[in-house]
Order: structure tokens, then C-alpha cells, then sequence
């Protein structure tokens, strides 16, 4: 039977991040992805100025109502951008009781800080909310704000990753993939940590000196993919990396802002 997957994050109309990378790619690997939009954005907001933004948290209300008296299930949530901790506690309250996979992107920041719409009253409300999450996929700098540590940079070496890594499962997360892991000045990669079996994977591909808007939002969903598929942890871990290189590389001479040319891969996931 197909599967259904819920993905909770924004529209961004232009550049491709968010559902209009989740909506393809998930749907790819042959699933059903039903959205809940968060916000409704002209583009996303990184490099572009004017950008229109509309909170959508009343019509989650309304939306997440209708669905209630449908019965709708899922088999997984996959979380993305939120526009505030409200829009966390309706998500939150909706699911609390419903046995589905909870894959948690705690998009809330990058390069050391928090993305400027955010304080840390919510990234406190994003702590919360990835309690007990199966998978979590904050890059170094979210990893940081939610283990309430100082941010050390992209690079780590393994004692400090393991430190890092074993602080987000004290809060009670069963696996861990930590995006944007420098490994040195020429690669960047993954660590993938399931707190049940100790397995830890650092998974490298070359470093790109660019920055990839939509990157991790395209490494996020194909991980959910592969996981709905039934793959095992390190190996949707690893496709989902490979997937977002491959696509990264089709990206290379365009735009960055304009998201990666994830399309032409779609036939791979």
C-alpha cells in the first residue's frame, strides 16, 4: 500500500527549497506527500531582497481542524520551516497521539547564529518539539543550539562530534544526522548516529566553495524517502547524500539562490 507522508514546512514560490523540493522528490519514491504550508513566501529568503511573507498559522489551525473530522493518517511527518513556536505546538498536539515516523529538520539557523526571524524562545520551542523525534537532521549550528553549546565551527573532530551527538540524544532522539560537517579543507559530509545500535558513519563528498540554497532541505527529503521505503538507516543516510551531490554538481555553473538541479535526479531516488 502507498504510503502517506505529511511535509510541515513553507511555499517558497520561487528557488526551490521546502515543499517544492519535498512535494517531487518524495513523491519520486513512489509515496503520497500531503502538505501543511507555514508560511507562503514570494522566494525564500536567503539572497533575495523585497521577498513578500504571509504567517500561516491561522489557516494550519483551520486546516489541521478539517483533518480531524476527515481521520486522516499518516505514516510520516517530516518537519521543516516554521514561522513560529505557535505553529510547533499545533503540530505537536495534532500528532501526539498518532504512531508515525517523526523526522525532524530543526531549520533555525546557519554559519554560527540564528536566521534572523527567530530568538531563543523558539530555538527552546524546537528543543521541545524534537523530544523524542525517531530522526533529527540539524546542521552544526542547529546541532549547537539545540544541545545548548557554544558553536565551534563546521569542522570537528571525532571526540567533539560524539560530544555533540550524544548530548541531542539525551533528549531523547533515536537517530541523529548532523549535515555540513566539514571533514577538513576538501570534504564536507554527514555523520549518521542511531542511539539503539551505536552505529556512527561519517559519509564525505567534495567541498563545493558555494553555498546551496535548498541543500539540506534536498538531503532531508530524500532521507525521508529512503526511510518510508523501508531502507535501513546508514543506507537512506548515504542515498540521500549522493542524491544531493549529484544534484549539487548539476548546479554548479547557475544560480545558487535559484535551489539545486535536483530534477534531472529524480529517476535515481
Amino acid at each position: 500500500m502507498q504510503k502517506r507522508v505529511l511535509s510541515v514546512q513553507d511555499i517558497s514560490c520561487f528557488g526551490k527549497c521546502s515543499n517544492s523540493v519535498a512535494l517531487p522528490v518524495i513523491s519520486a519514491a513512489g509515496h503520497e506527500c500531503v502538505i501543511l504550508p507555514t508560511a507562503l513566501l514570494s522566494t525564500h529568503t536567503g539572497g533575495f531582497e523585497g521577498y513578500t511573507f504571509l504567517d500561516l498559522t491561522e489557516e494550519m489551525r483551520r486546516i489541521l481542524a478539517h483533518w480531524k473530522t476527515l481521520g486522516l493518517r499518516f505514516d510520516a511527518l517530516y518537519t521543516g520551516y516554521f514561522g513560529n513556536a505557535a505553529q510547533l505546538t499545533l503540530v505537536r498536539e495534532f500528532f501526539a497521539e498518532q504512531p508515525l515516523l517523526r523526522l525532524i529538520d530543526p531549520v533555525m539557523g546557519d554559519r554560527g547564529r540564528l536566521y534572523s526571524i527567530y530568538d531563543a524562545q523558539f530555538a527552546g520551542a524546537m528543543r521541545d518539539f524534537c523530544r523524542g523525534a525517531d530522526v533529527i537532521t540539524p546542521n552544526v549550528t542547529e546541532a549547537a543550539l539545540l544541545a545548548e553549546r557554544p558553536f565551534c565551527g563546521d569542522t570537528y573532530d571525532d571526540a567533539a562530534m560524539r560530544s555533540l551527538v550524544d548530548a541531542l540524544f539525551a533528549m531523547d532522539v533515536r537517530r541523529v544526522v548532523l549535515t555540513g560537517v566539514r571533514f577538513g579543507a576538501a570534504e564536507i559530509g554527514i555523520v549518521a548516529a542511531d542511539a539503539a545500535t551505536g552505529s556512527w558513519e561519517c559519509l564525505r563528498t567534495p567541498y563545493a566553495d558555494t553555498y546551496f540554497h535548498g541543500g539540506g532541505d534536498t538531503f532531508a527529503s530524500a532521507l525521508c524517502a529512503g526511510l518510508v521505503s523501508g531502507k535501513p538507516f546508514d543506507a537512506a543516510a548515504r542515498d540521500a547524500l549522493d542524491f544531493t551531490y549529484r544534484s549539487i554538481r548539476r548546479t554548479e555553473p547557475t544560480d545558487t539562490r535559484y535551489g539545486l538541479c535536483f530534477e534531472p535526479e529524480l529517476r535515481t531516488i
